[in-house]
């Protein structure tokens, strides 16, 4: 009896030590998977490969693929831009193409380091301010002020950049701005390849004529940029022709590019986006778009320079950020008429939204916020050459002809 009594306590304390024994291991489980919990919901899912196919033209070039990060390819792996110069440089008709053993030669290529006494500083050969106009009227009735106005004034050049600041004024004094009542309110701008000239006024409203300054179709499109940093903001790089509002032909008569719109500033501390786009046929009912928003590894909001870029060729488009390709598509049919280079800044009209349809803040009326450019470099390839589509007049695309293709069809509704 007492042999037994003595087992039993034994496997009584055994019990007991194993019920503590398995009970602090579960506690030990649940405290590690809550932790790999919260570190996975803390720690963003990076969009590491959107090419939807196109990553074969990089592959096609390297020779040995084994170790290859298809997730991670870089603009040398499309292109090679070796041998060719980086300073700045305008290609004429007259002059003889820099071509390297790709095919590729610079065509055009502004590190704003010459400021000019006219034009904002920009070289009035090749650039024009955006036009003195309303960007977006007020979205509060009770607070005019609100609406975003772009004007010249707002743009220079200063130690080698192409500043465009942003900022409220209560008492503006452009004269041209003036004469149009714009005294009071937050003030913008942009620069472009293009001018545009008024033309003529009815019922009040202003027309305008677009003249091309310089355009090119296909090629490689590469800026550094340093974003603003204030809420209600954002900033962009895109091109544009004159008939990207036509319809009947999609996107090969014309494609709104938006290489990088910096509408995701807002919480960036959770995850860093950029936005990339296309929009052709108009901006009316007949319109249509495409557009991928990147999440990314890097912040792009750090008060740093940051490489955006564009590789066009006649059968896609390819982005790239900080020399890492983002997104490709062909989306409308690639455009195969020259288009012109912009830089904008925006600011909201007052409900802090931004055009991706995401809370950007409200911007503050305290200070200035800058978007600030190191340089653009356009390349083209002698091989798309024979890919772009005849002009207007059969002869080389230029301002005489104002770049205009040959395609002919009607205006969206809304423009």
């Amino acid at each position: 009896m007492c042999y037994t009594k003595v087992i039993n306590q034994i496997n009584k304390l055994v019990n007991m030590k194993s019920k503590k024994v398995l009970m602090i291991i579960s506690v030990i489980l649940i405290v590690v998977a809550s932790a790999i919990l919260l570190v996975s919901c803390g720690k963003p899912s990076y969009d590491a490969f959107t090419l939807n196919g196109w990553e074969f033209m990089a592959l096609n070039r390297i020779v040995n693929t084994d170790n290859v990060d298809i997730t991670n390819l870089k603009v040398s792996d499309f292109i090679n831009l070796s041998g060719l110069s980086d300073n700045t440089y305008l290609y004429e008709e007259t002059k003889e193409k820099q071509i390297n053993v790709e095919g590729w030669y610079p065509t055009f290529i502004d590190n704003f380091d010459v400021t000019y006494n006219e034009n904002s500083g920009l070289n009035p050969e090749i650039w024009a301010t955006s036009r003195h106009d309303i960007r977006w009227e007020s979205n509060k009735k009770s607070h005019p002020e609100y609406s975003n106005y772009w004007c010249s004034e707002m743009v220079s050049v200063k130690d080698g950049k192409a500043i465009v600041k942003a900022g409220y004024l209560d008492s503006h004094n452009c004269e041209v701005c003036n004469s149009y009542g714009y005294t009071k309110g937050r003030f913008t701008g942009g620069f472009e390849t293009r001018k545009e000239v008024v033309s003529s006024t009815a019922d009040g409203k202003r027309q305008y004529s677009s003249n091309i300054l310089w355009g090119q179709a296909f090629g490689y499109y590469e800026t550094s940029i340093k974003f603003p940093d204030k809420d209600g903001m954002w900033a962009a790089f895109w091109l544009q022709g004159n008939e990207m509002r036509e319809i009947g032909f999609d996107g090969v008569d014309g494609t709104e590019i938006d290489v990088y719109e910096s509408a995701f500033r807002k919480d960036n501390d959770k995850m860093s986006r950029m936005g990339h786009a296309l929009l052709w046929n108009g901006y009316g009912e007949s319109g249509k778009t495409a557009g991928h928003i990147g999440k990314l590894e890097q912040n792009l909001y750090d008060g740093k320079f940051h490489k955006f870029a564009l590789l066009w060729t006649p059968d896609c488009y390819i982005f790239f950020i900080d020399d890492i390709a983002t997104w490709a598509t062909n989306a409308g049919g690639v455009c195969k008429v020259p288009e012109f280079l912009r830089f904008t800044n925006e600011i909201d009209a007052g409900d802090g939204w931004g055009p991706h349809g995401q809370r950007i803040g409200q911007f503050s009326h305290d200070g200035f916020a800058n978007m600030e450019v190191e340089y653009i470099k356009v390349y083209q390839n002698v091989n798309y050459e024979k890919c772009i589509a005849p002009s207007i007049d059969g002869k080389p695309y230029s301002k005489a002809n104002n770049f205009e293709s040959h395609f002919k069809s009607d205006y969206d509704k809304a423009n």
